[in-house]
């Protein structure tokens, strides 16, 4: 297999890969990532199949700067470690959200002892995905990942790439733990904010031709959304050199025919509007920028105010920075309203649930009780001549405690067809309750402490991870 004429060549390399791809849930360490980037780059624009690509490992090392001792090790099991991973892809389809799961690569071949190169190809059923790509696809230059030494941080790169044009990207926590592959991982939000967001913006800042901030949205106590914004990172960009380099989409061409519609729609009744204007904005503001100034007007309008301009009008709000809308913020009110409430509904289900909970342990602990002493009972018939006996000598003291008259009253006026002094005749008295029920778990307790302690701590351990 000979070796491509372009390696090595002055020209920059370009990553291509879908945007269903982008957005797959995936997990590759970082020398599976920089295998896998490697490959993508070997795939010409116009191949309509898979070849076999010879990967030679010291253009890696150089691509990525590596130093690492083991490079050609690590880099050889992350081509065999590509080989198990697998994808997911959710795609839109006809018939509704299909989730299609394929591997990423087959055929790993490579000399056991002193190998200088790996022989590997992408698995068939990843054509769609990196093959003949037309439209709905990121394009960008590979010098942005090089250096990056987290394979998070490459991918939240790509997700925010995706929407360079656009200037904002939101996500569900979820959502973006989920096309990570991490939904296992980082339970709390502080160690996932700090090792996988803050990390890629650390990364992104020093490596790539974007940047960005971000917003935590909570809903409740919990951040649940964030939205990323994001900038042109001028610090890389102004610092490379002019080199051959295919002219790269700012926006994947469907989106931004989509979202010109939209805003287009917004304002076709009015006087004046055409879609060279809304194109002239797209160049010149974020599109949610744009959003707020024609609902603004729009509102304006919607509560009798005389608008006699309002393509100009929308015009001159362009060049405002901040406006204050009442109706929207009214409605960002009542949203924010309608939020807490449902908050509100939920604590109070939680609680409700929990107090449910904690009302069947401690039924359960009751029965528990009592299937102790029914235990007891039955491994020692002498006990419930003990208690009764016991409790009759009580009564006959002097001055017997009241609680011991009302129990023994009670036990004397209820007795059943039952042997008289019998562990039956026992169990039958105290689930009728009362006084002789409370004496009796009593004297239970206290004559079979080491027992009844260790119910009683079972119990407290159920309690405390309920509450």
């Amino acid at each position: 297999m000979k070796k491509d004429k372009n390696e090595g060549s002055g020209s920059i390399k370009l990553i291509r890969k879908s945007n269903d791809l982008v957005e797959g849930r995936y997990r590759f360490d970082i020398w599976e990532t920089r295998v896998f980037t490697k490959m993508l780059t070997m795939i010409k624009k116009d191949d309509e199949d898979f070849k076999e690509y010879r990967i030679y490992l010291k253009d890696v090392v150089k691509d990525f700067g590596l130093s690492h001792k083991n490079s050609y090790k690590m880099l050889k099991d992350g081509a065999k470690g590509l080989t198990k991973k697998e994808i997911r892809i959710i795609r839109d389809t006809p018939e509704g959200l299909k989730e299609f799961q394929t591997h990423i690569a087959v055929g790993v071949d490579s000399f056991v002892k002193d190998g200088n190169y790996v022989d590997i190809s992408f698995h068939p059923k990843m054509k769609p995905f990196l093959l003949q790509l037309q439209t709905q696809y990121l394009m960008y230059d590979i010098r942005n990942v090089l250096g990056i030494q987290s394979s998070f941080s490459v991918r939240i790169y790509e997700l925010l790439k995706q929407y360079e044009r656009i200037g904002k990207r939101r996500f569900s926590v979820k959502e973006l733990k989920e096309m990570l592959d991490i939904s296992d991982k980082y339970p709390l939000y502080a160690n996932f904010k700090q090792r996988v967001i803050l990390k890629a913006q650390e990364d992104l800042q020093e490596s790539t031709d974007i940047s960005f901030t971000f917003e935590e949205i909570k809903y409740g106590k919990q951040i649940s959304e964030l939205v990323f914004h994001i900038f042109k990172n001028s610090t890389v960009v102004d610092s490379r050199n002019e080199e051959e380099i295919e002219d790269l989409p700012q926006l994947d061409t469907d989106i931004l025919n989509l979202i010109e519609r939209e805003l287009f729609s917004m304002v076709r009744d009015f006087k004046g509007a055409n879609l060279k204007t809304v194109q002239k904005w797209l160049k010149l503001y974020p599109e949610d920028y744009i959003k707020s100034r024609i609902i603004l007007v729009k509102n304006l309008m919607q509560v009798g105010q005389t608008v006699a301009n309002p393509m100009g009008f929308i015009q001159s709000m362009m060049s405002q920075p901040d406006i204050f809308d009442p109706i929207q913020e009214e409605k960002n009110l009542q949203e924010v309203k309608k939020q807490k409430l449902k908050e509100e509904h939920k604590i109070k289900e939680a609680k409700l649930s929990k107090e449910q909970q904690l009302e069947q342990l401690r039924q359960d602990f009751s029965e528990s009780k009592l299937k102790l002493i029914e235990m007891l009972l039955e491994e020692n018939k002498t006990l419930a001549a003990e208690f009764t006996a016991e409790l009759k000598s009580l009564r006959e003291q002097a001055n017997p405690p009241f609680i011991i008259q009302i129990a023994l009253e009670h036990y004397e006026t209820n007795l059943p067809e039952i042997k008289p002094g019998s562990s039956e005749e026992l169990i039958y008295n105290y689930k009728l309750g009362g006084s002789f029920g409370a004496l009796m778990m009593d004297w239970f307790e206290n004559k079979f402490s080491k027992e009844f302690k260790e119910l009683s701590l079972l119990f407290e351990q159920k309690i405390s991870g309920l509450l």
